[in-house]
């Protein structure tokens, strides 16, 4: 998706590529690039995850268009070759944010995001912020999930769901380490854009026609556990 058409009200995916392919030696010079810059963008620069993701669905078979991109993405590092991360001190309490964009990848496909963050221990863990609270001091990502979902899903709310039934299964490993560096963990915080999605995840809202959902991902197991679910 192109930034000329970002903000209309009708969104399209781009059109199936069809430029000419890359030799071989162009194509290992694309998966270089991208195996380099992977590895800054997980430690440094997350902005350009979401694209590296974009690019790397093409290696295998790269076309013109691909290293058009990626030499896009090289001029981005020339302009913007300091980039900082900045970590405040908090009390180590995991928290984390999801969104997702629904069928916004070419052959049905929806895109995927997380970001999880150390920040401020919530007033009361097991109930969501009362109105006007102030939210949580914002932190430095300690990871980035940014993925384009193989499965295709039926809605919007689904897309919604899946991305936090997957956030939810991220936390996991990071409450573990947390926990065993001497960190106890509450319910960590999930925020969600999504009301309908937050009433399934909480069991605020009753399913009529939403149970093919709980077939693929079980969500409101995870939340149940050890999980919070915010709007």
């Amino acid at each position: 998706m192109t930034s000329s058409n970002m903000a209309a009200k009708v969104q399209y995916t781009n059109s199936p590529d069809t430029s000419p392919a890359l030799d071989l030696d162009d194509k290992k010079c694309v998966q270089e690039v991208l195996g380099t810059l992977l590895y800054y963008a997980r430690a440094i620069d997350s902005t350009i995850v979401p694209d590296i993701g974009t690019i790397t669905t093409q290696q295998a078979n790269p076309t013109r268009k691909t290293i058009e991109a990626v030499t896009q993405l090289l001029n981005y590092f020339a302009i913007h070759p300091n980039a900082i991360v900045r970590y405040r001190k908090s009390n180590m309490i995991l928290h984390a944010c999801g969104d997702a964009s629904y069928l916004s990848v070419p052959k049905g496909r929806s895109r995927a995001a997380g970001y999880f963050y150390l920040s401020d221990k919530p007033i009361d863990p097991n109930k969501p912020p009362v109105e006007h609270a102030p939210p949580p001091t914002h932190n430095g990502a300690i990871t980035i999930n940014a993925k384009i979902k193989q499965e295709v899903l039926s809605s919007t709310t689904e897309a919604e769901l899946a991305i936090l039934f997957h956030n939810g299964r991220e936390a996991y490993p990071l409450r573990t380490a947390l926990e065993e560096l001497g960190h106890p963990q509450p319910p960590t915080p999930i925020l969600t854009d999504n009301v309908t999605v937050k009433g399934i995840a909480n069991d605020d809202i009753r399913q009529k026609r939403s149970k093919v959902i709980d077939m693929r991902f079980c969500t409101r197991t995870i939340i149940k556990i050890t999980l919070k679910c915010l709007n």
